[in-house]
């Protein structure tokens, strides 16, 4: 497809702090932003989140930890810049799709530091590169199900996201086939996954680094079926994002 992102944009990128302004900031949320010629993939893990082994025992918690639960943010889908105007329109989100604008004026302050103001003034976010080389964007669609599935890859570094348009968080069901799922990985001797909006999968090896690479999901094409080794699905790639 043709790329809605200027190259200077794709890569993976690290926010260093939020400052807004009715005075507050946050320099301690994890946040991991991918960027292709044309998706992204969010995700954002407070500090203060509850470490859970599973569902179960995130359905033993009091609400208010629950509610710390559903602070964590990940979304996924297309980015159109326009100018010095960058927008996401997310197609799948944890912990749901908002129908807020999300969009900020952009400014670089050199080739690996990017400055973000919203576009009502209401925020400033600084974000720095991650050295990782070209990065590959796909967008799949489960055969047998309704779900949709973005995969961006470098040669290090790797975020997968999966879910429906209409995913919800619901704090008093807790059903985690109802939530959308955000996952990063860093390339060591296998693909671990180091973060995720499930905690209970972090820590673990995916797969074998030569099972998935950026090689591979490079050559793919749309209409093309691809297997992948961390998920059940049987998925169609409809769109691709690909590095030349």
């Amino acid at each position: 497809m043709t790329p809605t992102v200027p190259a200077e944009y794709e890569g993976l990128w690290r926010r260093t702090g939020i400052w807004r302004s009715n005075g507050s900031s946050d320099l301690t949320t994890q946040v991991w932003w991918f960027q292709s010629a044309s998706f992204h993939i969010d995700l954002r893990i407070p500090a203060d989140r509850p470490m859970v082994a599973d569902a179960a025992a995130l359905a033993r918690l009091p609400p208010e930890q629950r509610q710390r639960f559903a602070a964590q943010t990940g979304f996924a889908g297309l980015t159109v810049v326009d100018g010095a105007r960058c927008a996401w329109h997310p197609e799948i989100a944890f912990p749901y799709v908002s129908s807020e604008v999300d969009a900020g004026i952009m400014r670089f302050d050199s080739a690996d530091r990017l400055h973000e103001t919203g576009l009502d003034n209401s925020y400033e976010e600084d974000w720095l590169r991650v050295p990782t080389g070209p990065v590959c964007g796909v967008r799949l669609r489960d055969t047998n199900s309704a779900a949709i599935a973005y995969l961006l890859i470098s040669e290090q570094w790797m975020a997968w996201a999966y879910g429906k348009p209409d995913d919800a968080f619901v704090a008093d069901t807790l059903n985690p086939r109802q939530w959308s799922a955000f996952s990063i990985f860093e390339k060591q001797d296998d693909w671990i996954l180091i973060a995720s909006n499930f905690p209970w999968l972090e820590k673990q090896a995916s797969c074998k680094a030569s099972e998935v690479s950026l090689a591979v999901v490079r050559q793919w094409q749309p209409e093309q079926f691809a297997k992948l080794p961390w998920s059940e699905a049987q998925w169609r790639i409809t769109n691709t994002a690909a590095v030349a």
